[in-house]
C-alpha cells in the first residue's frame, strides 16, 4: 500500500514539474475558477436576501389586509349601535318602539345574540328578546363608559354554546346629553371563518388575539375554548404593542418560524401569521441547489476548456523538444511547419534557421568548420532557449495583462482586510440586530474597556477620570452593543489627543417623573483633543462622513447611535476646536424593585 501510495506521489510530482501544460491549466483554473465561485456565492448570497426579503414582505401584507378585514367585521356592529342610538335619540321612541326597533335590528342583523336598551341607572328598557327581562350579567364596565359618552367593546368570551362574543355598548345622546345606553352581545364566528381561511402551503397558520393576549380564533379551536393566553410569547408582545413586521423566530423546542403580524385598527387586538422557515423558504433552497448545480457544471467546464487550451498552447513547445531531440540524434533535416506569428512562430522560425545552419555545417569537411558552426549553433540554441524560459515563466501573466496580475499579487492581501474591515461596519449599519436585553450596569461595561487600555493611556500620556456615582441603577440593555459604542467612543477620544491629555467620563442619574425616582442615567464622555469643526459637527452622525483622517469609512458614530436609540436612549456632541468634545449618552435606567424580570 506505501509503495502504490509513494508511485501515486511520484507520478503527481513528475505531472507538475515536467509538464507545461499542467502548469498553465492550473494558472488558467486559478485566474477562471476563483471569480466564478465568488460571484456565484454572492448571486446565491443575494438571491437569498431577495427570496426572503419577498417572503417576509408577502406574508406581512396578508396580516395587514387581513387585520383591515377583522377591522371592518368589529366596526360593522359598533357603527350599527350607533345608528340605533341615533335613531332612538331623535324620534325619541318609547319602551315598546324600542323594543320593535331592537327585535328587527336582531332579526336583520345576525351577528348581535341580544340587545338591550337602559335608562341611566342600568335598568332595562327594552331588549331583542321579546317579553324577556335582562337575563344576563354584562361587564359594569360597559354601562359606566357609555354613561360617559364613550362607546365600549369588552374583552372576548365564550358562551356554552362554544360561541365567542364581546359586549358592545353605545350611548344615546340628545342635544349632547346620555340618556341612555344601548349595550349588545355581538357574535365573533364570523371572525374564525376569516382568520381559518388564511393557510400558507401546510404549515402557514393565523391566529386572532385580543388586547390581553387571549386567544379569539386559532385553528385549533380546543385552546380557543379554554381561553389559552400567549401573551408571553415574543410576536405576540409586539402585535399587542402597536408593531406591524415580519420577523423570524425560534418556539421552546427550537423549531424556527417566520411571523408577520398586525395589530387590527381602531382596536387593541391583533392578528399573527406563522409558518416553518423550512416550508417558507423553501424556493430559496431549491434556488440555491440549482445554483450550485450550475457553478459545479461551470467549473466542469472551466476545467475542461483549460485542459484543452493548455495542451493547445503548450503543443508547438512540446513539438519543439521533439524535434530539438530529433536534431541532438544527428538528423539536421527535422523542419516545423510555421502557421503563427507570437513569440512561439519566432522560435520556431529560430529552430528551423539553425537546423539549416546546422545542416551546412554538416556539409563541411574541414573539422575546424564543423567545429565553429557547432559553437555557432550552442550559442544560437542558447539564445532560444532563453527565449522560451521567459515565455513560460511569464504566460500566467500574460494571459491578460502582465502589470495587472504583479498589481493583483501585491494588493490582493491587504484589499481582502480592508474588505472584511468594510463589511464589518456595513453589516451593522442596515439590519436589523435584535437587542439580547439583560440586567446590565454601565459602570462594569466601562471598566472592562478600561483595565485592558491601561499601558496604552500612559503611552500615550493621556490621564483617564472615571467618575461613577454608587447607586442600584441598571439598564434592560444588550452589554455586547452597548461596549461597542463606548469603545468607539472612548477610540475616538484617543485619536483625538495624539499629544496627550485628559479623558473624563462621567455617569450621572437624572431624575424621572415620579419624586426621587431617577429614571435617565447620562454618561459623558469628555476629551481634551483637537476637537471637531461646526461643518463636521453636522454630519457628524451622518454614515460615511469620517470627523477625522484617522481611517474607517466613518459608520462608527452612526452605528453608535442607532445602538443607543435602540435602546430608547439618545446620543449628543458638544465640541470646539481646540478644546475638544464631549458626547453625551442617555439610557433609561430602573430599580430592580419596580421592574419586571426580564
Amino acid at each position: 500500500m506505501a509503495q502504490i501510495s509513494r508511485r501515486i506521489k511520484i507520478f503527481l510530482l513528475n505531472l507538475l514539474y515536467r509538464r507545461l501544460w499542467v502548469k498553465i491549466a492550473i494558472v488558467l483554473l486559478i485566474l477562471v475558477t476563483i471569480p466564478v465561485v465568488l460571484l456565484g456565492v454572492m448571486l446565491i448570497h443575494t438571491s437569498q436576501e431577495a427570496v426572503k426579503n419577498s417572503v417576509l414582505n408577502n406574508h406581512k401584507e396578508i396580516v395587514i389586509r387581513a387585520a383591515e378585514e377583522i377591522g371592518s367585521f368589529i366596526k360593522k356592529p359598533q357603527y350599527v349601535l350607533n345608528i340605533v342610538a341615533g335613531m332612538f335619540a331623535v324620534t325619541h321612541a318609547d319602551a315598546w318602539k324600542q323594543e320593535t326597533i331592537l327585535v328587527e335590528l336582531a332579526l336583520d342583523q345576525p351577528l348581535f345574540i341580544r340587545v338591550s336598551s337602559l335608562n341611566l341607572a342600568g335598568q332595562e328598557i327594552a331588549s331583542s328578546e321579546l317579553g324577556g327581562k335582562l337575563n344576563w350579567s354584562y361587564p359594569k364596565e360597559a354601562l359606566k363608559e357609555a354613561l360617559k359618552g364613550r362607546d365600549y367593546i369588552s374583552q372576548v368570551n365564550v358562551l356554552g354554546s362554544h360561541t365567542p362574543y364581546v359586549t358592545m355598548a353605545a350611548p344615546v345622546k340628545e342635544s349632547g346629553r346620555t340618556t341612555g345606553v344601548l349595550i349588545a352581545e355581538v357574535n365573533l364566528r364570523g371572525l374564525w371563518g376569516i382568520v381559518d381561511n388564511i393557510k400558507l402551503d401546510k404549515t402557514g397558520r393565523a391566529f386572532l388575539v385580543d388586547q390581553n393576549g387571549l386567544l379569539i380564533t386559532h385553528q385549533d379551536k380546543k385552546r380557543v375554548l379554554k381561553n389559552e393566553n400567549i401573551k408571553d410569547q415574543k410576536d405576540v408582545q409586539s402585535v399587542l404593542s402597536g408593531k406591524t413586521e415580519s420577523i423570524e423566530l425560534e418556539d421552546k423546542t427550537g423549531k424556527k418560524w417566520i411571523s408577520s403580524y398586525a395589530p387590527v385598527p381602531d382596536s387593541a387586538w391583533g392578528i399573527v401569521l406563522r409558518q416553518e422557515q423550512d416550508e417558507a423558504y423553501l424556493f430559496s433552497k431549491v434556488m440555491q441547489a440549482q445554483s450550485w448545480t450550475i457553478i459545479i457544471l461551470s467549473e466542469l467546464v472551466v476545467i475542461l476548456v483549460s485542459i484543452f487550451m493548455a495542451q493547445v498552447l503548450a503543443h508547438p513547445i512540446k513539438v519543439l523538444v521533439s524535434r530539438i531531440r530529433s536534431v541532438s540524434a544527428g538528423n539536421f533535416d527535422e523542419r516545423i511547419e510555421i502557421i503563427r506569428h507570437d513569440e512561439i512562430g519566432r522560435l520556431i522560425r529560430s529552430f528551423n534557421d539553425m537546423t539549416k545552419k546546422l545542416k551546412k555545417a554538416k556539409a563541411r569537411e574541414r573539422l575546424s568548420a564543423i567545429g565553429e558552426a557547432s559553437a555557432w549553433i550552442a550559442h544560437e540554441f542558447k539564445n532560444s532557449l532563453v527565449a522560451i524560459k521567459p515565455f513560460v515563466q511569464l504566460f500566467p501573466r500574460k494571459h491578460k495583462d502582465k502589470e495587472f496580475v504583479e498589481t493583483f499579487g501585491k494588493l490582493v492581501p491587504q484589499e481582502i482586510k480592508r474588505w472584511e474591515s468594510m463589511l464589518k461596519d456595513l453589516s451593522d449599519f442596515s439590519s436589523n440586530f435584535e437587542l439580547n436585553l439583560v440586567k446590565t450596569k454601565v459602570r462594569d461595561i466601562i471598566n472592562s474597556i478600561l483595565k485592558p487600555m491601561e499601558e496604552e493611556f500612559m503611552q500615550k500620556k493621556i490621564v483617564v477620570q472615571y467618575n461613577s456615582e454608587e447607586n442600584n441603577l441598571y439598564l434592560d440593555a444588550d452589554p455586547e452593543r452597548l461596549r461597542q459604542v463606548f469603545v468607539n467612543l472612548i477610540i475616538n477620544a484617543i485619536k483625538a489627543m495624539p499629544g496627550g491629555g485628559s479623558l473624563i467620563i462621567s455617569e450621572d442619574s437624572i431624575n424621572g417623573d415620579a419624586p426621587n425616582r431617577p429614571s435617565y442615567l447620562e454618561i459623558k464622555v469628555k476629551d481634551t483633543g483637537v476637537g471637531i469643526s461646526e461643518e463636521a459637527l453636522e454630519k457628524l452622525f451622518e454614515p460615511f462622513h469620517p470627523t477625522r483622517k484617522i481611517g474607517g469609512m466613518g459608520l462608527g458614530l452612526t452605528i453608535s447611535r442607532r445602538i443607543i436609540e435602540q435602546h430608547g436612549g439618545n446620543i449628543n456632541v458638544e465640541s470646539k476646536s481646540g478644546v475638544g468634545t464631549t458626547f453625551i449618552v442617555r439610557l433609561p435606567a430602573n430599580y430592580p424593585s419596580i421592574t419586571k424580570s426580564l
